[in-house]
This record gives C-alpha cells, structure tokens and sequence, in this order.
C-alpha cells in the first residue's frame, strides 16, 4: 500500500512541475507576441515619428542624392510620412509562431499588405517616364529624393493593389524581465513586404518593356517636347526665326506620324537587343516634294526678277510648306541595344534609333541645306 501511495505521489509532483513549467513558457510566450503586437499595431496607421522609427527613408530609394534639406537628422517630411499611411492602409498581420531561449526569443509573423512587387515595377516605370520627360523640358531639374516619394504617392494613388502575404522572423531579447525587438538591417525590408528587393531588381522592368515606357513617352510630347528632345533646331544652320519655323513643323509632322511596334527581344545577362518597328514622317517625300515645286518655280520669270535673294527666300518658302504639307510616312525596323548596369535597363540612342524617329531628316536635309542656309 505504501509503495502505491508513493508512485501517486511521484506521479502528482511531475503533472504539477510539467503544469507549472508550461505555465511560465505560455506567460513568456504571451509577454513575446504581446511586444510584437505592439510594436507592429503602430504600422497600421503610421504617424511621422512611427515612419521614422522603422523606416530608412533613404535606403528605399538609395541612387537617389541626399540634399541639404533632405539630411536633416532624424527629420521625415510630413508628404512622406502621408505617403507611408496610405502604403500602409490595408495592413495587418498575425504573429504565427514564438520560440523562447533563454533570453532571446523569435516571433515567425505573416504580414498582408499591399502587392509590393506590382508596386515597384509601377513606380518604375512611372520614374523612367519621368526621366524621359525631364529631358524634353526647357529647364531641367534633379530629380530629388523627395520628389522620389511624391512620385511614390501619386503611383499610390493612381493605382489599385491586391493583398498579399509576406512571412519572416522578428528577433527579440529580453532584459530585466522585458522582452524588446531586435531592430535587424532587413527590417525596412520585412515589413514593406519585399519593397527594397524589388526596387534593387536590375530586371525589374524587361529591355522590351524599358523601349515601350521610351516610344510611349515621345508619342505623348507636344511639339515643343519633341523640338527639345530631338534637337531639332540644330537640324539647320540658319537664323534662329527660320529654324525655329522648321523645327516647328518638323516637330508637327513627327506629333502626328510617330507610331511603334515591338517585334522581338533578345537578352542575356548584361546585354539585350529589341527589334522595334518604327513610323514617322517621310522627310525624304517631302524634300522630294520641295525639288519638284522648286525646278517648276525656277522656269518662271518671278524666279530670274528676284535675284538671288528672292530665291533664297521663295526655297525657304517651298520647304516650310512641303513640311507642313506633307503626309507621307515611313516605316523601317531598328535593332536597339540596351544594357544592364547592375541598376536597370538603359536604352542606347544611337543614330539608327534616332534615324527611324526622324524619318531620316538628317540626309534628307543635307539635299537641300544649301539652298535655305
């Protein structure tokens, strides 16, 4: 009877000692999520000192230049910190899993958040455009840092994402009975759902699409756009009235014939080639059109009176109105190189590209330079 009574016993101290000891581990399991809980519930309506508290606003855009006002220590502008609100609008997440050692712990924790990946190649492409953009505007200006993140937003704002989940670790330690996270480099990683890691993505934005996201831009240039991006008042060496006249109308006829389409694409690591077929305007028919209205000018007794002034004048005259005229096109196909330098795609601009745009202006020019210079 003793003998029974003593393995009740033994049998009693062990349930109590493993109820005991499961206890502590639930109460520090407990203390564990509760300190994740709320260091993320903060994320879920962001204000200035939260987005500065989590988030390197530099290392999400790091190519870009820290100016002075931007470097202001510890000083998040309040168009930014708006910007992070709305990123994190739909944010929410749960804490998985906990594992306790000692005084270190890990917290495995499922983030739903907006689609960070659609997002990059968003702005991404919203970014080239803007690039592309700045380069046919009379006065250019550095794209900032700021000016970075309000394009963030507008792309934001613009678009609608889906939700996705993104699971990672948190790491935690404990002192002086506390549990407090550890504040690793990817954190601005983890809980942006993988923005910086798309942003970082060379290729991110495929060769092909890189030339799409060019063409389309120039396809939206008004004809002042297309003067500056195409250099088109360099085209002729005359007074700066005249060139202005035919840059203009050149400009009109490239406006309203500039057409593209993407045929195929090749593409290794570093480099890539696109066939691209491209329409403009034909400025070989139009030179063709001034010679045949200038030959028939030149029989006529108007053409021996005005001397050799009143040539010069009467073959501007023709060529202005042949240009704006004319409305023939041309079609050709063009190889355009591009090259992955570790950060993006970058399309090479060289003279066959700028051939085709030009509906081969430039020879077609040196047939008639003569007569109007």
């Amino acid at each position: 009877m003793k003998i029974r009574q003593k393995k009740w016993l033994y049998a009693a101290v062990f349930m109590t000692s493993a109820l005991l000891l499961t206890g502590c581990v639930s109460k520090e399991e407990r203390a564990v999520k509760q300190t994740v809980s709320a260091e993320l519930d903060q994320l879920k309506n962001p204000d200035k000192k939260t987005i500065e508290k989590y988030l390197s606003i530099r290392e999400l855009f790091p190519d870009k230049g820290t100016s002075e006002k931007d470097s202001e220590e510890g000083s998040v502008d309040p168009d930014i910190a708006q910007i992070f609100t709305r990123y994190f609008k739909d944010f929410s997440y749960t804490v998985d899993n906990v594992k306790i050692k000692d005084t270190k712990a890990s917290a495995t924790v499922t983030v739903t958040n907006l689609d960070a990946h659609a997002l990059a190649e968003d702005y991404t492409a919203a970014a080239l455009k803007k690039r592309i953009t700045c380069d046919a505007n009379p006065s250019q200006v550095e794209f900032s840092l700021k000016d970075s993140y309000l394009l963030l937003g507008e792309t934001l704002k613009k678009n609608k994402y889906k939700l996705v989940d993104t699971t990672f670790d948190l790491k935690l330690k404990q002192k002086d009975g506390t549990w407090t996270l550890v504040r690793s480099e990817d954190l601005d990683n983890q809980i942006t759902g993988g923005f910086l890691t798309y942003m970082a993505d060379s290729d991110l934005l495929p060769p092909q699409e890189v030339v799409k996201i060019h063409f389309n831009t120039i396809k939206e240039f008004d004809t002042e756009q297309l003067n500056i991006y195409l250099s088109l008042d360099s085209l002729l060496d005359t007074d700066d009235t005249y060139s202005s006249s035919i840059a203009h109308a050149m400009a009109e006829q490239i406006h309203a014939c500039f057409d593209f389409k993407i045929l195929d694409s090749k593409n290794n690591e570093r480099n890539a080639l696109v066939k691209v077929q491209i329409t403009s305007s034909d400025f070989k028919s139009i030179v063709s059109s001034y010679q045949e209205q200038l030959s028939g000018w030149l029989q006529t007794s108007q053409a021996m009176a005005g001397g050799a002034e009143g040539r010069r004048e009467k073959e501007r005259q023709l060529l202005l109105e042949s240009i704006e005229k004319n409305n023939a096109s041309t079609t050709r196909e063009v190889d355009i190189a591009l090259v992955n330098d570790g950060t993006s795609w970058k399309m090479q601009m060289d003279e066959n590209v700028a051939l085709a745009i030009l509906g081969g202006v430039d020879s077609a020019l040196a047939d008639v330079s003569e007569d109007v210079e």
